[in-house]
């Protein structure tokens, strides 16, 4: 299920369907993702369905949405590499930002 989650994202972000359409499938497929069991589906479908509702009031705007959406296609594109003569593994993101963060001293 989350694979289908994953893949509507992607047809947003890459401008293959509109925001209108992929609230229309989110919202017609919201209870069978419910239903799956799939944890990692039921989250996404979770926090999408919330930012959508904050997009709709007006509190993010749809920049912030796409931000939020390529979060998602981001963790999935992300690869653990281990062997037995590595240490523990250790993850780490980046981001970037429009914003000046000040640094304080």
């Amino acid at each position: 299920m989350d694979r289908e989650l994953l893949y509507n994202i992607e047809r947003y972000l890459n401008s293959h369907c509109t925001l209108q359409e992929l609230e229309s499938w989110l919202l017609s497929n919201l209870q069978r993702i419910l239903d799956s069991g799939d944890e990692k589906a039921i989250d996404m479908g979770n926090e999408i369905d919330a930012d959508l509702v904050e997009l709709g009031e007006g509190l993010i705007d749809e920049l912030t949405l796409q931000r939020h959406l390529q979060r998602f296609i981001s963790e999935r594109d992300t690869i653990l590499v281990s062997s037995p003569d590595m240490g523990p593994v250790t993850t780490s993101a980046a981001t970037t930002s429009d914003r000046t963060i000040p640094v304080f001293a």
